[in-house]
């Protein structure tokens, strides 16, 4: 091969190969540029479906810790069992303290029933029937918690719950969020709007904050050590949620998990009174 071939020839393959190469960025470039505006072109209710099935929310059961820290810094630590049931009207959920000895036995019963309404019914073995928890009593603190018994009594119901408002995304806990304005569906709401951080990647709540009626905030919930479920579901394990307003917190730590179905009986009004 003469120098002029070959130069020729080095020349046309250095092209070449410069036109892959441009090709091959180009359609990195493309599918990044789709890729993100298929992110962007989420809407903030299908934002909201997704999370259905995330944290709690989904059938199988859980061990819980559930620590109370008043302002003064005095704690209180329980131990509880949760289940869960999804349904064609919405879920079924059972919270039973198991420890300590002065609240063992207590339960709190949530049933979406075919109306759409979540019925509520804390068993205090005390007194050895239950209460029904309705009207403005839902917005009571749940068991000396920062949880109200709505709170307590419908975790994961977003769709059900909120009408959404998609803000614009920010970074928190160095991972990308979503950032959604939720306002309750009820009127008898005692809060004005609710703020979510949600994690783009697995579609879990990092952050949420509850403002009054009066526009101000009055409790933030932090959502942490998220990690996968032996059955494979992300996961928050620690649980935070802190009173603004009084200087109270309420933890919850998960210790155990399960996806195995729960039993009917359990979400009964009969194996309330067990």
């Amino acid at each position: 091969m003469t120098a002029m071939s070959a130069s020729l020839a080095k020349s046309t393959f250095t092209n070449s190969s410069a036109r892959v190469v441009s090709w091959i960025v180009a359609l990195a470039l493309v599918l990044a540029t789709a890729l993100g505006a298929a992110a962007a072109e989420l809407t903030a209710d299908e934002i909201l479906a997704e999370l259905e099935g995330t944290a709690f929310v989904g059938s199988g059961s859980a061990t819980i810790e559930l620590v109370t820290i008043n302002a003064r810094g005095q704690e209180r630590s329980n131990r509880l069992a949760f289940y869960r049931q999804e349904t064609p009207h919405g879920a079924n959920q059972l919270l039973e303290y198991l420890s300590p000895a002065d609240v063992a036995g207590t339960k709190f019963l949530t049933v979406d029933d075919e109306s759409g309404e979540t019925l509520m019914w804390l068993y205090l073995p005390a007194l050895g029937r239950e209460r029904r928890i309705a009207g403005s009593a839902t917005q009571d603190n749940f068991m000396g918690t920062d949880f109200t018994y709505e709170e307590i009594g419908s975790i994961g119901t977003f769709t059900k719950d909120y009408d959404a408002e998609r803000l614009a995304d920010e970074t928190y806990q160095d991972v990308e969020n979503y950032v959604l304005r939720l306002e309750p569906h009820s009127a008898d709401s005692k809060y004005s709007f609710v703020k979510m951080w949600v994690w783009k990647e697995h579609f879990i709540p990092l952050r949420v904050e509850f403002y009054n009626r009066q526009g101000d905030l009055e409790k933030v919930l932090v959502n942490e050590d998220v990690r996968p479920t032996s059955q494979g579901r992300w996961q928050p394990h620690l649980i935070t949620m802190r009173s603004e307003t009084t200087g109270s917190r309420t933890i919850i730590r998960v210790l155990e998990t399960s996806d195995e179905p729960v039993p009917d009986e359990y979400f009964t009004l009969r194996y309330l009174r067990r």
